[in-house]
């Protein structure tokens, strides 16, 4: 088949335009125009679901918190009794203290006794108390407390805990604060408790924290808030859970540039809101920090009385009149000032329970779309009147430039076919060029951000098959390590969130450098614990080796981290490690939509058993009899025990990483008089091994356990049949 040039294939199409431009150009122009302003709504629609999403990413803030505290409490390890409000206020506290976005967690206890026939719950009149936990006006986190005075009849009053700056929970005492409503009474209890509602997560519109009662109007927050009625684990009724975001936030993501590093972008976004009995929509977040807030039909709005001209023409177009205040999407056209403005109306979609007939609108100027349009029409009217050799001069510029483009793409994608996705000048003369090679710089940013998240052998994999991870995985001998951080706990509480993400950071690049430097991939981080694994997704020879390697390494890394100056005189810490070798099933779990690479199968979990068990032995690494037969010839092990871990009715021969083979080992006679006693206490000789283990037991951790069982086992010898396993009774 004969393939013709970009040379002949501009010769062609300028002899063909020169042919039937003056039939086609009015039909081409008008068609263009209908399809750009088709795609502008488009692209409005994106920048409306761009916005949407973040809106509920802000109000999903406040859903995981109270599905948090509804756990807590369904666990038993929230207690809402208000004898012991002390745990309870911690637990509402802590959750404040993480994220600055939260006004407030309130719980409201109550005794239910029953519906009414219209629906409504009954209430106990003596069993009413409320515990509030809230972010002042000036920062600090207070905590209310509302009850009974004294008896079911008498009046409700309240104090408060006001911390201060400091934030921290127990830095002041609560100071009674005068007389209260009663908690019940409020909607956000009465409504949730209702028949209709019970065990529903339901969103309030728009409202007065109701926190700040005593503060002016002027100085109230507005906040929207969730609240459920809460079961505990036996489906008893104990109270109301509310969360309340301040509503800065949805402020900021409402504002009225879509772009707002662009200075000539004048596309807008609203946050409004259906009128509650028709009628044109309202505004709900601001649009410019000065607006401010008031009461429209009973709902809190913006006080918009000079909004900007396409927000006004908006609001008083008919296309938004009559919206359904359920589902409010819409889309159409607009005249602001004489010019036509395009407009799309999306709903912000809460699920049931949800905010209804909230909406983002979007706005920009039909001239947004149609510039381009525009200025080709002058710029080709203007070249139609040039000669024809003027024209092929241009295309045959255009030829050269396209040629040298083409030549760039087709040598970063041979790059990128290579696994070499280092970024390049993605720049060009001719701008659908520059788009490719932008879009390709693009994917190279996404491969390397995957590679950060996923192995990166698991992504080249990926790539070069040009296939997407699916379900399912493979049975393969893997050999896997689980560690973890002895006293991690203790110095969480001593040091700031930031400094402690920084601390962990560095012990984690610590261990991962370790550990990938062998060859092995990290499975996951369980907050300062790792899971890693070897001979996956790469085969590894000798991978039971190469973990005992990885050990090693990190014991070293985590000696020069504790004493170099980055750990700024922290307390060294002890991190236990478990390896066990075994055939599992490797490959993509979860579901369709979210994936994980992890291994899944008995012997993980084995491995997960054997990091704990070093606690009980007072060593730092537990290998099983598995890695010890692959790698014995490169290291020294110690025979620990034969147990069987928790939850595992087989047995096994446990082992202490000593060391490699060749280097000098502190205190090996102590291990190998150990392992001495320890096979006489397989021989049932408990007053042998007893006696092995009194001379050393002050200085060697698992001798004493060994001493204290042998000197049991002598009082109460175990029955015939014994073959020396302990059971494990915990993990």
């Amino acid at each position: 088949m004969r393939r013709v040039t970009l040379a002949q294939l501009f010769g062609a199409a300028t002899f063909a335009v020169a042919i039937v431009v003056g039939v086609a150009f009015a039909w081409f122009t008008e068609s263009s125009r209908a399809s750009i302003l088709k795609s502008s709504q488009r692209q409005q629609d994106l920048v409306a679901r761009r916005v949407e999403t973040r809106v509920v990413r802000e109000l999903g803030r406040a859903q995981r918190v109270l599905e948090d505290v509804e756990r807590g409490i369904h666990a038993g390890s929230m207690k809402v009794d208000p004898a012991q409000g002390g745990a309870l206020e911690a637990s509402l506290f802590t959750r404040i203290l993480d994220d600055s976005h939260l006004e407030e967690v309130t719980f409201t206890s109550a005794t239910l006794d029953g519906y009414s026939p219209n629906g409504d719950a009954r209430i106990a009149p003596d069993s009413r108390w409320q515990l509030s936990v809230y972010r002042g006006s000036s920062g600090a986190i207070l905590t209310k407390s509302t009850r009974r005075e004294s008896g079911a009849d008498g009046p409700f009053v309240a104090e408060i805990r006001d911390r201060g700056p400091d934030t921290t929970f127990a830095s002041a005492s609560f100071v009674p604060a005068g007389g209260a409503p009663d908690p019940t009474v409020h909607p956000t209890f009465s409504v949730i408790v209702s028949q209709a509602q019970h065990g529903k997560a339901v969103w309030s519109d728009l409202h007065w924290s109701e926190l700040d009662g005593a503060l002016s109007p002027r100085d109230r927050r507005v906040v929207v808030s969730v609240q459920k009625a809460i079961d505990d684990a036996a489906g008893r009724f104990v109270g109301v859970v509310r969360v309340g975001l301040v509503t800065n936030e949805l402020d900021a993501i409402a504002r009225p540039q879509a772009s707002p590093g662009d200075p000539e972008d004048v596309q807008r976004v609203a946050l409004l809101a259906t009128a509650p009995h028709g009628g044109a929509p309202r505004i709900v977040a601001r649009l410019d920090p000065a607006d401010r807030m008031t009461t429209l039909d009973d709902e809190i709005r913006v006080d918009a009385s000079r909004p900007p001209p396409e927000i006004r023409a908006l609001l008083g177009s008919s296309f938004v009149h009559g919206l359904d205040r359920r589902h409010p999407n819409a889309a159409g056209s607009l005249v602001v000032d004489g010019a036509p403005w395009l407009a799309t109306l999306r709903e912000i979609d809460l699920g049931e329970g949800g905010t209804a007939g909230w909406m983002v609108a979007v706005l920009a100027p039909e001239e947004r779309y149609t510039t381009d349009l525009r200025a080709f029409e002058r710029m080709f009217v203007a070249a139609f009147a040039v000669t024809l050799a003027m024209v092929l001069a241009i295309a045959a510029t255009t030829l050269i430039a396209m040629r040298r483009g083409l030549s760039r793409i087709t040598a970063a994608t041979t790059r990128m076919r290579a696994f070499d996705f280092a970024p390049v000048s993605d720049q060009s003369a001719i701008r659908d060029v520059d788009d490719v090679m932008h879009g390709l710089e693009r994917a190279k940013t996404v491969v390397r951000a995957m590679g950060k998240y996923v192995p990166i052998d698991l992504v080249q994999r990926l790539y070069s098959s040009n296939e997407e991870p699916k379900l399912g995985g493979e049975m393969i001998d893997v050999s896997l390590m689980f560690t973890d951080i002895e006293g991690f706990t203790t110095l969480a509480e001593k040091l700031p969130p930031d400094e402690l993400a920084k601390r962990l950071g560095d012990y984690l690049a610590a261990m991962t450098t370790a550990i990938e430097a062998t060859g092995g991939t990290i499975d996951k981080y369980i907050g300062d614990a790792v899971m890693a694994l070897w001979n996956a997704p790469t085969p590894v020879p000798d991978h039971a080796v190469h973990a005992c390697r990885a050990t090693l390494a990190c014991l070293k890394a985590a000696r020069a981290l504790y004493a170099s100056s980055s750990w700024k005189g922290l307390p060294a810490l002890t991190t236990r490690f478990g390896l066990h070798e075994a055939r599992v099933m490797v490959g993509n779990f979860g579901a369709p939509t979210r994936l994980s690479y992890t291994a899944l199968g008995d012997g993980v979990n084995l491995a997960a058993r054997l990091e704990p068990l070093c606690k009980q032995y007072g060593v730092v690494v537990l290998v099983s009899e598995a890695i010890v037969r692959r790698a014995k010839g490169d290291f020294v092990f110690r025979r620990i025990d034969r147990v069987a871990v928790k939850g595992k009715s087989a047995s096994i021969d446990v082992y202490e990483l000593l060391g490699a083979t060749g280097d000098a080992i502190a205190n090996l006679e102590l291990a190998r008089r150990y392992e001495q006693a320890f096979d006489a206490y397989l021989e049932r000789d408990f007053s042998k091994a007893a006696s092995l283990c009194e001379r050393q037991r002050e200085e060697d951790p698992p001798s004493a356990v060994l001493w204290a069982r042998c000197v049991e086992m002598e009082k109460a010898p175990p029955p015939e049949g014994w073959s020396g396993v302990h059971v494990a009774t915990s993990k």
